[in-house]
């Protein structure tokens, strides 16, 4: 093996590269208190990781999405809320166990080998407070997050917003015991739970008036059976719905890494179809899209952290 260059660190121009445009002080003071630093990787390794992929994809049967997997994250948030009573509650027990599986993360284009400790979950929390920082404005009243999980992006919510009442919504009944734990100790006093399944929405559970919804990295374990949870959201008519997910129809499928990613999602039954219905309900003038954007960086299978930003009509 060809040794790593020299130790690198991500930058806020790498992030503004990435996402497309100029970051906020907010975002910027975001990256600037995260350590990012990482090596390149030779071609070497870069070659034995796309030969890893392709292996994973031809020769391995990965887990697929769908509703029979609900005990699998039952079991998981089970994990974080075992972590959290052990832990005296400290924040990092809801880091769910999936980051930094491989040590290896795709930015811009090109696989880099992370340093820095929770260099991925970072960089996503980066991409959180991106869009909360953009949109999570100071006049809403209840902000809502559709497979919330252990509630580590939830919580993010309150260094815009410290006022808003934040709902997180799983169809785990143990993500609902640690959001109970986190309101009981005091961490947050003004979050709730409820109960909901992306498979056979709640329809009795309304809403409240002058909301925003979002989901990250939630909504892909649909697949294409994303139709129910738009509907019940064309009906509960948020002000505005936010999407951190893998999205297809934004990568390249002429680009190898976009390739490898987008037949990773099919392999895996990621969230499929999704943005071409919505620009469909877009021309039947049922919703308009505010934002679909691909931002170059994900995890060693997939960049599945594209944003879509829309609104009900």
């Amino acid at each position: 093996m060809i040794k790593n260059k020299v130790t690198k660190k991500l930058t806020i121009k790498d992030f503004e590269m990435a996402l497309g445009e100029k970051l906020s002080k907010f975002v910027q003071d975001s990256i600037l208190s995260n350590e990012f630093k990482y090596k390149e990787l030779s071609e070497e390794q870069n070659n034995e990781l796309i030969l890893l992929i392709i292996k994973t994809l031809v020769e391995e049967n990965p887990v697929k999405t769908g509703d029979s997997r609900i005990n699998d994250w039952e079991i998981g948030w089970e994990e974080n809320l075992n972590l959290l009573k052990s832990k005296k509650l400290k924040i990092e027990s809801l880091i769910p166990k999936y980051f930094s599986k491989y040590n290896v993360v795709r930015f811009n284009g090109r696989f880099i080998q992370p340093i820095s400790e929770r260099f991925e979950k970072n960089t996503l929390s980066i991409l959180v407070d991106y869009i909360f920082d953009k949109y999570l404005e100071n006049n809403i009243d209840n902000i809502y997050e559709f497979g919330c999980g252990t509630a580590h992006n939830l919580l993010q919510v309150r260094k815009v917003n410290t006022e808003v009442n934040i709902w997180g919504l799983d169809w785990a009944k143990s993500s609902q015991k640690i959001i109970a734990l986190i309101n009981k100790k005091g961490i947050d006093k003004k979050i709730n739970s409820h109960n909901f399944n992306y498979f056979k929405p709640d329809i009795k559970f309304n809403l409240g008036k002058n909301s925003i919804i979002y989901t990250v990295a939630s909504l892909e374990q649909v697949g294409n059976r994303w139709e129910k949870f738009i509907n019940y959201l064309l009906l509960q008519k948020p002000k505005l719905c936010i999407h951190i997910e893998p999205i297809e129809e934004l990568l390249d499928k002429n680009i190898l890494l976009d390739y490898l990613s987008i037949k990773y999602f099919e392999k895996r039954n990621y969230l499929s179809g999704f943005l071409s219905g919505l620009k469909k309900l877009e021309k039947q003038n049922k919703i308009k899209i505010l934002k679909a954007d691909r931002n170059n960086i994900g995890s060693l299978f997939i960049e599945g952290y594209s944003i879509i930003v829309w609104q009900p009509i």
